[in-house]
């Protein structure tokens, strides 16, 4: 007998993994890499022979003359190749490669699990960040088809970690807040269980953060302090080796990091297996103590807290779930084990006042993922029963046991007989009969038993017959031992599993010019089904519809047209994204019906520097049309990116890419055409933040009451859409202007409202400081040092002033604040958040002033 189960796999950076559910057992089995790991590395490299090798046999490799590929999962979705020694692999092929290894040695581990039974590991529910686009979530169903398995779904991981956690620590319906860092990606989910089934409210992340970089920074640390020796290691990759050294330390700080989450401080000695830029061995012993990391690391921590209240922002506006809603704070991934981030984490979103959980759960946070993944295959994949009769049967739900329902498909491998009907048997009666129900596939049947019959064996078998009642082949039916007492809880349910994370659109025509239609908005649960009624707008005699995932082009259909169709002629189009990410369209216009659909668009190239530097202009020109607290916003998140950029186009190409889409998206957002700055989703924006303003408040807002803001808003917005929609460009800067005019003095009013209500003034002025202090604190640590070695020393020197600045003046006095919550009432504080504030403005300067730092100025004639 053989059987195939659905299974789990955890397809990670740094580390995989799988699980699997198997029908009677107790909890889902792990996999086990024979040295006492339940994961194993991310890598794939070459053996001394020169074959492929994956797992801990390439991570082995890693000291020799061909170092492995690791953190692949970063670069899914593109398809340039990554050199491995003279063999060239693409991550989508790396990625299979790997699996191939994790299947072979899981199937192999878990022979003998089930008595007389062959197990067979083909059928596998694969998990993917949450962020995933349509492209990376393919090129992850590509990898595991190249492995040889049939994926049967793709679940975001956060939502298998959730699962995972409400199936063992048995918790209720409520909200979680699922913190994903790994090795080498992070992301977080905002998700609502109700009456058992999970829904995706909020999703960010960042695929270029994880402990990968932890490891980096400490290596940086390690870099300092033996150039402070007397070695030369150098403060960039200006030689062709320092790659390689720097590479080094890296492995290095990776086991230092380990001991650091144990114990205060920790020693690396090194014995000479490298040398510096002048030959020499590296010989020394190194400490560090575990502050000492966690200041290197923290503007990491801090980011990852942004992508959390960015999730947060979001299922507050699509569900009106906030921080304070949240029940459940879960860490999942290994890097969730420093002790920094857990602090962080329990600081930001945990206890009274802040959220109902009273702390992070961590349980088996390099496992639960596949542990969920595990679960939820269970519930999705049928259990497969084979005999060597030529009889195989598909269970469509796994019974615990005896006297429940039992249906699904059966088939007969041998041509020619048509069977009649299943009969479950023992070796001495009939226990049941059922038709079957022919489906369309040849061969294959439907069949339904209302139930099994209590008191009998637990192995009887299902036997196809003919006409006659004679046996044309049997297969045992392979159920659990267990009394139903001792059966396990039920399987959660999963509705929503997924959210889109980028939107998708449709180019139109208005007044002659291309312009975007939103067929389906960022964040909208899957699967989900769009229709759109649109109309032709010229005698072309063809219909093109131009799909964008954001503004990248997904699809393009050309349909040709009867001759002289009219300008006005009605079309349809409907739009379905399933869980998977997969895409069709279908549609009509006149008599014509259309279907297509939609392959996974390719990675598009990278940006040359000239294309980059056009980014750079665009963001300038839209800066000095920006104003008030849009210029600012737009001003605190560009400055960064293009000094970053600036300095990553020597240091750090793949940096510099990730650094020019995120201006990219940037200028989508603030200005996407030159004309309309800024752009309708910005004004959007800005209405909605006008609503929270004004509805928040108790009494009337600038003598206006509430039902005529509501017919005003109404109106702007009706004009917002009429404008946009127009060729009036000059209208539009007006409305805009307007808009955020109004939006401006609404604020302020909200202000003096506050300042009416001394303690939520206080509170206000409480969060607001939190909010800046931490976007100073990552600020000072993303900030791109120059490459020039003069120039990084002055303004090395300034930053450092400026952070022990932001220590004694903003981040003091908050603790000091905070623990004097509960004995002074916050309102008799609101000198001392004054001041912080203050504090925190001459720091934004201060900033600013090291982007100019020894510039010349010119002179005034």
């Amino acid at each position: 007998m053989k059987l195939t189960p659905p299974f789990g796999i955890d397809l990670g950076t740094t580390h995989s993994s799988a699980a699997i559910y198997l029908p009677g057992a107790a909890a889902p089995l792990t996999f086990d890499d024979g040295q006492g790991s339940q994961v194993m590395p991310s890598a794939v490299g070459l053996s001394p022979a020169g074959d492929l090798v994956a797992g801990r046999p390439a991570f082995d490799t890693r000291f020799g003359p061909t170092p492995p590929l690791t953190s692949f999962k970063r670069r899914m979705g593109h398809s340039d190749a990554l050199q491995l020694g003279s063999r060239a692999l693409t991550p989508v092929e790396a990625s299979g490669h790997l699996l191939s290894a994790l299947v072979a040695r899981f199937a192999g581990q878990l022979q003998g699990h089930v008595e007389a039974a062959e197990l067979r590991l083909e059928r596998a529910l694969i998990t993917i960040p949450a962020y995933f686009d349509v492209t990376q979530a393919e090129a992850t169903r590509q990898a595991g088809e190249l492995a040889g398995l049939e994926v049967i779904g793709l679940l975001q991981e956060p939502t298998a970690a959730a699962m995972f956690y409400s199936w063992k620590h048995q918790l209720q319906d409520g909200n979680f807040l699922v913190y994903d860092l790994g090795g080498g990606t992070f992301d977080v989910s905002v998700i609502r269980c109700l009456a058992g089934e999970y829904q995706v409210l909020g999703i960010d992340g960042d695929n270029h953060l994880g402990g990968d970089d932890f490891d980096r920074r400490l290596a940086g640390l390690l870099r300092s302090r033996l150039n402070a020796a007397g070695y030369a290691l150098g403060t960039s990759f200006d030689e062709p080796d320092d790659r390689l050294r720097f590479e080094l330390l890296t492995r290095h700080a990776r086991t230092l990091k380990e001991l650091l989450s144990a114990q205060d401080a920790a020693s690396l000695e090194l014995d000479g297996s490298f040398s510096d830029r002048e030959g020499r061995p590296v010989h020394a012993s190194v400490e560090v103590s575990r502050a000492e990391f966690e200041r290197a690391i923290d503007d990491l921590i801090e980011s990852t807290l942004g992508a959390c209240q960015r999730a947060l922002h979001q299922s507050g506006e699509q569900a009106q779930v906030t921080l304070s809603d949240i029940d459940h704070v879960l860490l999942v991934g290994g890097s969730t084990h420093v002790p920094a981030v857990q602090q962080a984490i329990a600081r930001a979103f945990c206890g009274e006042g802040v959220s109902r959980a009273e702390a992070p759960l961590s349980d088996s946070p390099e496992m639960c993922v596949a542990l969920g993944a595990a679960l939820h295959a269970a519930t999705l994949g049928r259990l497969r029963i084979e005999a060597d009769s030529g009889v195989a049967i598909e269970l469509d739900d796994i019974p615990s046991g005896l006297g429940e329902a039992l249906s699904g498909r059966v088939e007969l491998a041998r041509q020619g007989q048509q069977p009649e009907a299943l009969e479950l048997r023992e070796a001495s009666q009939t226990l049941a009969r059922t038709a079957l129900r022919a489906t369309d596939a040849p061969g294959v049947w439907n069949f339904f038993v209302a139930n099994l019959p209590e008191g009998v064996s637990e192995r009887p078998s299902a036997t196809l017959v003919d006409s006659a009642g004679v046996p044309l082949g049997s297969v045992p039916l392979w159920l659990p031992r267990r009394a139903p007492s001792e059966r396990p809880a039920p399987m959660p349910a999963l509705s929503n599993p997924a959210v889109l994370s980028r939107g998708i659109f449709l180019e139109v025509v208005k007044d002659g010019k291309p312009s975007r239609h939103a067929l389906i908005p960022r964040g909208a649960h899957l699967p989900t089904r769009a229709t759109h009624r649109l109309a032709t707008a010229d005698t072309s005699g063809a219909v093109v519809l131009q799909l964008f995932q954001d503004r990248l082009p997904i699809h393009t259909l050309v349909m040709p047209l009867p001759e002289h169709t009219a300008p006005g002629t009605p079309l349809t189009l409907e739009l379905d994204v399933d869980e998977t990410l997969m895409m069709s369209a279908r549609g009509n216009i006149g008599s014509q019906e259309f279907w297509v659909r939609i392959d996974p668009p390719r990675t598009p190239a990278e940006l040359d520097w000239p294309q980059i530097e056009e980014l750079m202009r665009r963001a300038e020109a839209a800066g000095r049309q920006l104003w008030g607290m849009e210029a600012r916003r737009f001003e605190r998140d560009v400055a960064p990116l293009i000094a970053g950029m600036e300095v990553a186009v020597h240091q750090d190409p793949l940096r510099l890419q990730i650094l020019a889409r995120r201006l990219e998206a940037l200028l989508d957002e603030f200005a996407p055409r030159a004309e309309r700055i800024p752009g309708r989703g910005r004004v959007d924006a800005t209405l909605d933040g006008i609503r929270r303003a004004v509805f928040s408040s108790t009494g009337d807002v600038q003598s206006i009451t509430r039902e005529q803001w509501r017919a005003r808003l109404d109106h702007l917005s009706a004009e917002v859409a009429r404008v946009w929609e127009g060729s009036d460009d000059a209208a539009w800067r007006q409305l805009a202007d307007r808009v955020q005019a109004t939006y401006e003095t609404v604020v302020q009013d909200e202000a003096r409202f506050l300042r009416a209500d001394p303690e939520g003034h206080a509170r206000r002025m409480l969060d607001t400081c939190q909010s800046r202090q931490a976007r100073v604190r990552m600020d000072l640590r993303e900030f791109a040092l120059s490459a020039d070695a003069d120039r990084r020393a002055l303004q090395e020197r300034e930053i450092e002033r400026l952070e022990q600045r932001l220590r004694d003046e903003v981040i003091a006095p908050l603790d000091e604040l905070r623990a004097s919550l509960d004995a002074t009432p916050l309102a008799r504080r609101t000198d001392a958040l004054e001041a912080i504030h203050v504090a925190i403005d001459h720091l934004e300067l201060g900033l600013q002033r090291v982007r100019t730092l020894g510039l010349l100025k010119r002179q005034e004639s």
